[in-house]
């Protein structure tokens, strides 16, 4: 049967006109915030201020990048951005149904999954980090063309209004929350009269318009338009802080999360149909990343300078206690600074070079080649 998001949920949606509040939620005063390049600066003057400390913690280890192998000893190379997406990825709920796709796939698997699950889908490179390269399709045409150019993962699109990026660390057997984050995609609101083309100009500039979907079509007033697929830190997302609002069932709900893939230290990046759904439990995982996974509370721009180096360091304080007792058995550490540098200066190019052994790795590590709905 086709996956099924929640019913009440959509793409489009509408929102009332304040806050809880009794703020006026315009565009303009949604975006006001001090801009991702302080949030960029931030975090490279956090890091500077703690790189005596960082370094130590490093050469604590075996070799210096060891750690980054060892706070995930059962992920493939530690879930690190260079390993393939589906090492690190559940077949049950709260996970999707997932397929690989690439230059050998059959065309007719392709539609099969697409009829299974319905439109739209989302198509996402097997390797990469921040959003690299994801997209909606509502079609298995772009599928079919993307994947004879690289491996790419085909899942359902999950049409819940929110989304979280939720930090975990495992103490013992029990997995504790250190971060939770609402993440508010880039997005803008209708007013009835312009378009959305002319709207996106309006509040990003005139590339907030490039490859816009129904650019044409004019959005009632008070409807709030995403304009995103997936959160990007460097797209215009925005990130607010709610650590505060971790519950039991949460933790209960990450927990069983964490045990399908082994997951140590990372971090899940999930929808929910509201905040309240979320802290019942009740939220889909739209990807589970490994090391080093950084904390995206950090990215709040509500959050000062010395509070944020508070943070960072709690975070990698958090991340080498995990590596120090564990031992993987991945690769050794130089052919992964190799295979890091390489992903950096040629992230295609090097995803590329890794999808013949794909099939291996995902062999070893339980995985399947097509994986069931929820409750399907």
């Amino acid at each position: 049967m086709p996956f099924e998001a929640p019913p009440s949920t959509t793409v489009v949606f509408y929102l009332d006109a304040t806050d809880p509040m009794g703020e006026v939620k315009r565009a303009d005063d949604l975006w006001s915030s001090p801009g991702l390049s302080t949030q960029k600066l931030h975090l490279i003057l956090g890091h500077l201020y703690l790189l005596p400390w960082f370094t130590r913690q490093c050469f604590c280890h075996e070799l210096p990048l060891r750690p980054f192998l060892d706070a995930n000893p059962d992920l493939e190379l530690g879930g690190l951005p260079v390993a393939s997406k589906l090492s690190r990825y559940g077949t049950e709920p709260p996970y999707l149904p997932s397929l690989r796709v690439g230059p050998d796939t059959d065309r007719a698997a392709i539609d099969a999954f697409a009829e299974r699950h319905g439109t739209p889908l989302v198509l996402k490179p097997l390797f990469g980090s921040r959003s690299r390269g994801v997209r909606k399709v509502h079609t298995t045409d772009p599928v079919v063309a993307a994947a004879g150019q690289e491996a790419m993962i085909l899942q359902p699109y999950v049409e819940a209004p929110q989304e979280y990026g939720i930090n975990v660390a495992r103490v013992g057997d029990r997995i504790t929350i250190y971060g939770l984050t609402e993440i508010t995609l880039r997005s803008v609101w209708g007013d009835g009269e312009r378009t959305l083309a002319a709207l996106a100009r309006a509040t990003y500039g005139e590339d907030g318009a490039e490859g816009l979907e129904r650019g044409e079509w004019t959005p009632p007033d008070g409807c709030r338009v995403p304009l995103q697929t997936a959160a990007d830190v460097g797209g215009g997302s925005s990130f607010r802080d709610i650590t505060d609002q971790v519950t039991p069932a949460l933790r209960a709900a990450c927990q069983d999360a964490a045990d399908q893939i082994g997951l140590r230290f990372g971090r899940f990046d999930v929808k929910a149909e509201s905040l309240e759904a979320l802290q019942n439990g009740s939220f889909y995982v739209l990807e589970a990343n490994g090391s080093p996974s950084l904390d995206l509370t950090l990215y709040d721009d509500r959050h000062s300078l010395s509070i944020k180096i508070e943070r960072l360091r709690a975070h990698w304080e958090q991340f080498f206690q995990q590596a120090r007792p564990c031992c993987s058995s991945a690769p050794n550490t130089w052919w992964l600074l190799s295979s890091l540098l390489w992903f950096a200066i040629d992230p295609e190019r090097c995803a590329a070079s890794l999808c013949d052994e794909v099939d291996h790795r995902e062999l070893a590590s339980g995985a399947e080649a097509e994986r069931r709905a929820p409750g399907g």
